[in-house]
């Protein structure tokens, strides 16, 4: 698909805008045919997603089934099956000083929303953000990567297909085209990408007062006690770091492992490397590729500044600028202050870092901005609790990796620097609605004990509430 002028821009803006009322009327059960319209596209094109994103960044059909399209398709159904209870008006408690009264949470649609998808999950993030936003009953401006033009002509004729563009529109632009979307006036903006940009979008929004959600990114640590089966944790490291080539937010970015078992790590890390993925790593069709020459300039430079350090390799092989293919890496010693050990890697290169104590594990962690996910990987309660207790993270998931993102009755977000607020699942619908406060005098209005002229009668009033409630 073309991208986008400044001038459609405004034109699908002017439409979305003037619609928002009647779009914000629509039924439970119209929002719903709708999410059961859109799951069923999604199956019958599902080859055509997987040879999409292929042609894109030559990823796994089997790789882009599971972490696209079933994400997806989960996403949808779940929302399918509980739109109608969470948008349902909820009763909540009062106290016997409201006893005369009812009180209730609305939910309703926030209005005309933007939504700002990224290029590494270029079919899930746009399809489980924009199910939440219809689900809500907003008009959505669904804004793709330029990096993924494939999956996007597939997303953009999905999506024409099943809403007129006051309704939802896919877009797709670059700097320019962004930064006029960013001053148009939304009633909510949904972001996913790096915390560098993050800022740029939480400060545009602050100039029309919108509401964002802000999925962001940051170092995911791992620690891994000694107390582990080591084969499992060291397969499910690799799984979780190298699959969509590394590319992932909640990826684990470097890990911390007790140094008593540093040996058999290392060598069990260089079997199962082998083992998933061969001798020549670049032959394997499970692998997928840099998304372009510029994030695989940014990678290879950690890889040339590392070998300009005291760093050492436990895992290395041949690199391709040509097919923008990085072999799996694992190194360690590397310094502190290094440019891997500062930025969010987002690539398949592994830090490891050994500690003699939790407690400096803990440390380096607490030295760095909050991250996104952080994973712990030990038999040992005492030790998962500590680290819990000792640290903060958006998500944290126990001798495992990367699944707290698909439970689905977990939020998903991130914490200052790696996100705020929460989406997936109810938070999601959450997220795209306003939870409206309603409260009814069922008698007779409240107000009326206090009413004027203030005399020594309400002094009595208020004596007696401030002994019975104060």
């Amino acid at each position: 698909m073309q991208k986008i002028t400044v001038e459609e821009i405004d034109a699908i803006y002017a439409q979305q805008v003037a619609n928002t009322w009647q779009v914000k009327q629509t039924s439970i059960a119209q929002r719903t045919t709708w999410l059961g319209s859109l799951k069923q596209i999604i199956r019958i094109k599902e080859e055509e997603i997987k040879a999409a994103i292929y042609k894109d960044f030559r990823k796994s059909p089997i790789e882009t089934e599971t972490t696209e399209i079933l994400a997806s398709l989960l996403e949808i159904d779940l929302f399918i099956k509980n739109l109608k209870r969470w948008a349902k008006p909820k009763s909540v408690n009062s106290s016997l000083l409201f006893a005369s009264t009812k009180a209730k949470l609305h939910y309703e649609p926030k209005g005309n929303t933007l939504i700002i998808t990224p290029w590494n999950y270029p079919f899930q993030l746009p399809i489980v953000h924009l199910v939440a936003s219809i689900a809500a009953g907003n008009t959505v401006i669904l804004k793709l990567s330029e990096s993924t033009p494939h999956i996007n002509a597939v997303i953009n004729d999905i999506i024409s297909n099943l809403f007129e563009r006051k309704h939802v529109a896919v877009m797709v632009g670059e700097v320019e085209e962004t930064t006029h979307l960013l001053s148009l006036k939304f009633d909510h903006i949904h972001f996913t990408g790096s915390p560098n940009v993050g800022k740029i979008i939480m400060a545009a929004a602050a100039k029309n007062l919108s509401a964002v959600t802000l999925e962001l990114g940051g170092k995911s640590p791992a620690f891994i006690d000694k107390s582990v089966n080591l084969r499992e944790t060291v397969k499910n490291i690799i799984w979780a770091k190298f699959v969509n080539m590394g590319q992932t937010c909640i990826a684990p970015d470097y890990l911390l492992i007790d140094k008593n078992i540093a040996a058999d790590f290392e060598k069990t890390i260089r079997q199962e490397i082998l083992s998933a993925f061969g001798t020549s790593a670049i032959s394997s069709t499970d692998l997928a590729r840099i998304i372009n020459e510029k994030q695989y300039d940014r990678l290879a430079s950690y890889v040339e500044n590392l070998e300009a350090s005291s760093a050492e390799w436990i895992v290395k092989g041949e690199n391709y600028r040509d097919q923008l293919f990085i072999h799996p890496m694992v190194v360690k010693n590397m310094p502190m202050n290094s440019p891997i050990m500062q930025d969010e890697i987002f690539g398949p290169i592994l830090p490891i870092i050994y500690y003699e104590r939790l407690q400096d594990a803990l440390e380096i962690v607490a030295r760095k901005e909050k991250p996104l996910a952080l994973y712990i990987f030990s038999k040992d309660k005492q030790y998962q609790d500590r680290v819990l207790q000792h640290t903060t993270a958006g998500g944290t998931t126990i001798n495992d990796a990367m699944i707290h993102i698909i439970h689905p009755a977990l939020p998903f977000g991130g914490v200052n620097n790696s996100g705020i607020g929460q989406s997936l699942g109810i938070y999601g619908f959450k997220t795209f609605s306003h939870e409206r406060a309603v409260l009814e005098a069922k008698y007779f209005p409240m107000s009326k004990m206090f009413w004027y002229p203030y005399t020594s009668r309400t002094e009595q009033v208020l004596s007696f509430f401030k002994k019975i409630f104060g």
